[in-house]
This record gives C-alpha cells, sequence and structure tokens, in this order.
C-alpha cells in the first residue's frame, strides 16, 4: 500500500509541529504501508508575508505533478482547523478528490472546529469540504458529534493520536524533595495562554513557591515570551530550546507537572507523552482533551485566561503529596490502557482499506 501524507517538515530541530508529531508517528510505525511525505506549511525559520503566497503557489504546482507521478497511492491529508490552513488547504485537497484519488483528512483540531460563528467564507469552504466523497479522521466522539452537528459528513472515522511508549514504560516516577518543576512543551506563542502562564509564574515567585519553569520549544517571531518569562522569574525559568531524543525524555523525567492554559487544541501530542512518563496536567478543557484528562483524576482542569487557576491548581499539588502521586499514576495509567501503537496501526490500516 502506498500513501502520499501530508504535513510540514518532519525535521524537530527547524519545526514544532503537533501535525509533524503524529505524522512522524505514523511513518515510523506503520510497516505495510510505503509514505511518500508531500510538505506542506512553512518551518518555523522560514518568511512569512508574499514570500508565503509565493511558495504556495509552486507547492501546488509540486502537487499536481505529485498525484501524476503516484496516481495509485491512497491521499492522507493533514488539515488542522485554523484559518490559515483552512484558506491554504482547500485547492489541494479539492484537487485530490476532484481527481479521483482515495483521499482521507485527517483532521487535527484548531480554533474552528468548535467555534459556533466561523467567517462567511471559511464556513462555506469547510460545508464544502465535508461534502466531498472523502474519509474523515476525527480525534474524538467529541468532535465526531460535533462535525455531524455542523456538517453532517459521510464518514467519520475516531483515530486519537498515539505515541511511542518504550522509553515512559520503564520510568517509574519518585518524589522531588526540593522544588516542583513544572514544563511548558509546544509552540511558544499567544494561543497558548502566555500571558496568563507569566502572571501566574510571577504571583507564585511573589509568595515563595518554590517551583522551577522549563520552557521546551520554538518562540513566535515577536512575541519575546522567553525574555519576559527571564526578566520576570530569574533562575526560576529555564527556556530548554527544542527538545528530541534523550533531551526530551531526560526533561519528561525531570519535570513533576505539564502545563497547558491553551486557548483551542485538538490532542496535543505533548500533553500524552507526559502524562506516559507520570506527570500532572494542568491544563484548559479544550478540544478532546477531556478524553484523557478527568478532573482530579488524571489531571487538574483550570479556566481559560485565568492565571489565579493556575496558581491556585499549582499550589494544590504543591501541599498535597497524596492527591499529585494519585494523579501521577492515574495519568500514566490511561495513557497505557487507552495507547498502542500496534492497535493505532490496525485501526488506521482498516480506514485505508475501506
Amino acid at each position: 500500500m502506498q500513501s502520499i501524507i501530508v504535513a510540514p517538515s518532519l525535521d524537530s530541530s527547524r519545526n514544532v509541529s503537533g501535525v509533524s508529531a503524529v505524522t512522524t508517528f505514523i511513518i515510523a510505525n506503520n510497516e505495510s504501508c510505503d509514505y511518500i511525505h508531500f510538505l506542506q506549511g512553512k518551518s518555523d525559520d522560514e518568511k512569512g508575508g508574499l514570500h508565503r503566497v509565493s511558495r504556495i503557489l509552486k507547492t501546488y504546482k509540486a502537487w499536481k505533478r505529485m498525484l501524476r507521478e503516484h496516481h495509485g497511492a491512497i491521499v492522507h491529508y493533514n488539515f488542522p482547523l485554523d484559518a490559515f490552513s483552512i484558506i491554504r488547504d482547500y485547492p489541494f485537497m479539492r484537487k485530490s478528490v476532484k481527481s479521483g484519488r482515495h483521499t482521507i483528512i485527517h483532521l487535527h483540531g484548531g480554533l474552528f472546529l468548535f467555534k459556533d460563528k466561523k467567517p462567511f467564507l471559511l464556513n462555506m469552504l469547510l460545508k464544502k469540504v465535508f461534502s466531498w466523497d472523502a474519509r474523515f479522521i476525527v480525534l474524538s466522539e467529541k468532535e465526531k458529534q460535533r462535525l455531524k452537528d455542523d456538517y453532517n459528513p459521510e464518514e467519520v472515522y475516531v483515530l486519537p493520536n498515539c505515541i511511542d511508549l518504550s522509553i515512559a514504560s520503564k520510568f517509574q516516577r519518585t518524589d522531588n524533595p526540593d522544588s516542583m518543576h513544572i514544563l511548558y512543551l509546544g509552540r511558544i506563542e499567544p494561543n497558548k495562554g502566555m500571558d496568563y502562564m507569566l502572571e501566574a509564574a510571577r504571583k507564585m515567585k511573589e509568595k515563595g513557591e518554590q517551583f522551577v519553569l522549563h520552557f521546551a520549544g520554538i518562540e513566535q517571531k515577536g512575541c519575546n515570551y522567553i525574555d519576559r518569562f527571564q526578566t520576570q522569574l530569574g533562575d526560576q525559568f529555564i527556556y530548554e530550546g527544542v527538545v528530541s531524543g534523550e533531551k526530551k525524555d531526560c526533561l519528561l523525567q525531570l519535570c513533576d507537572v505539564f502545563l497547558l492554559p491553551s486557548f483551542y487544541e485538538g490532542l496535543p501530542m505533548s500533553l500524552l507523552e507526559c502524562m506516559s512518563f507520570g506527570m500532572v496536567p494542568v491544563t484548559t478543557n479544550v478540544g478532546s482533551i477531556s478524553d484523557f484528562v478527568k478532573d482530579g483524576e488524571t489531571g487538574l482542569f483550570i479556566q481559560l485566561r485565568d492565571a489565579d487557576g493556575i496558581v491556585d491548581a499549582i499550589s494544590r499539588l504543591a501541599n498535597d503529596i497524596q492527591l499529585r502521586k494519585s494523579i501521577s499514576a492515574n495519568a500514566k495509567d490511561i495513557i497505557f490502557r487507552k495507547l498502542q501503537p500496534k492497535e493505532y496501526v490496525r485501526k488506521l490500516n482498516d480506514i485505508y482499506s475501506r
């Protein structure tokens, strides 16, 4: 079986992307499929603006050539529902479907998945997308129901993201007696709740809380968050850069809490990875996160744009060791019960075979 899989750069040193992480996992684990990666999306160090328009036009020509050269391949198109992706990806997906290709459109969250009021143009494009003769993959039953309610596509399959568990399966978490290590792992940009994270961390420092906040990922250009955190937190903040491999595993073993006050998500790979190592997630209840995070059992929920809620959750974990141990064990357990790479691949290949 051959599949053209569409995703941003898979080089983690150049691009921090949940879609790239999912794609890398699929290619590494699905040995029964011969994948051809088609690069769609700019890397973190690439220019935007008019340069981006020129690149998309060149990419579309390459896309038509790719479809001609691999006329028997399934198309697996990764599709986040944010404004730019909807507009950019529409003609690419349309070309695949209208050419009679077997097309699977794999949704990865985004602002407009659960948004009630969508701009006219975006809503019109989404109506067309979900009317096509294609198969759609979503991350949870919650997402499937929302798509059915909004657009009623014909074939929708639920396939939660999956992760490699080999290192996490050998790790046993022990208490950190000195201070709590808190991790944010992902793209450093406003929609991840950075401003509220900074306000919360500043308040915790003023209260004399013993913690170290670690950031791992690439900062969106023009944000200046890393400098602001370093200035206000001093040695209670460490920027780890982009992490992968052994360095990433060591960081996941060191940290106690995964903090994600995001405004919208799909099902973050970073969340699943951190939970697999027994880290306690403190997160907003957005996207499909509630399929794995149960408040007080496998994590703690905080409200959107609520710095005080972050402070309260971290203080609660710092002051209640038994709660922290219980949530840590439960978080790891739910990942190992619900996510197994071989089962993920079996379900994916079943969708392909249809």
